[in-house]
């Protein structure tokens, strides 16, 4: 053996296998960083499971607590003997389909409380779909921008979808927008964002500053005005 030449040989060796681990290393920490921003994307999100479906917009989580689809109303089911209304049985069906025993995504800064003590919130499913847009795409929910509500952008986006939903006839939209009093007109409250029927006592009660006039309830849910729950227009549940 050349002495001359072997550290020479030695050395040509060790080039591939030093490569190869310096990329191996490379690759580790490449993994770890986006493991690490990984969570740090989800920190904020807080993942349950879903017990129960109350109605159309409200579920029970696990651990007891409720929560409130945000920016949204639906169909109210009978309760304690009073009729529920049109499409409300389905609108609870519906969201059972879609969220019952799956674990949810609720964004930790969008939560808050309603006056009843429910979670108020955004509801994400494991591939990200937000189930507040889902309802109202489905015609099982309609657009109900809390005043307490400071988020545009998803108000836009709900009330686009809204109309859509109505122009495509999903869901409870052809009884409801093709009901007898469809066209009887309407007084809203720019306040809180709801409507009334014209003959209804509280809808005279409006401050004229704060009352505005729908010819019809297309014109009012374009406008993203949701039904007063005294006086409503909504169809009653015939039990069909």
């Amino acid at each position: 053996m050349n002495p001359d030449r072997d550290p020479i040989r030695i050395s040509k060796a060790t080039l591939p296998v030093a490569f190869f681990f310096g990329a191996l290393r490379t690759l580790a920490t490449a993994a770890v960083v986006l493991c690490l921003l990984a969570q740090a994307a989800q920190a904020g999100d807080w993942r349950v499971r879903v017990e129960k479906v109350l109605d159309g917009d409200t579920v029970v989580l696990d651990g007891g607590e409720r929560l409130r689809l945000r920016g949204i109303d639906a169909p109210e089911v009978g309760h304690k003997g009073a009729p529920g209304q049109y499409y409300g049985r389905e609108a609870t069906d519906a969201l059972a389909v879609l969220v019952a025993g799956k674990t949810i995504a609720l964004g930790r800064d969008e939560l808050g409380r309603d006056r009843y003590g429910r979670l108020v919130g955004l509801a994400r499913l494991g591939n990200g779909r937000l189930v507040n847009l889902a309802r109202i795409e489905q015609g099982a929910a309609f657009v109900y921008p809390h005043p307490s509500d400071k988020d545009r952008e998803l108000a836009g986006r709900l009330l686009a979808a809204q109309a859509r939903a109505m122009a495509e006839g999903q869901g409870f939209w052809p009884e409801v927008l093709g009901s007898s009093g469809a066209r009887a007109g309407f007084v809203g409250t720019k306040n809180s964002r709801r409507f009334h029927d014209l003959s209804c006592a509280q809808g005279r009660t409006i401050n004229a500053a704060n009352r505005v006039f729908f010819s019809s309830l297309r014109e009012a849910f374009a406008a993203g005005y949701a039904p007063a729950r005294e006086c409503t227009p909504w169809p009653v549940d015939s039990g069909r």
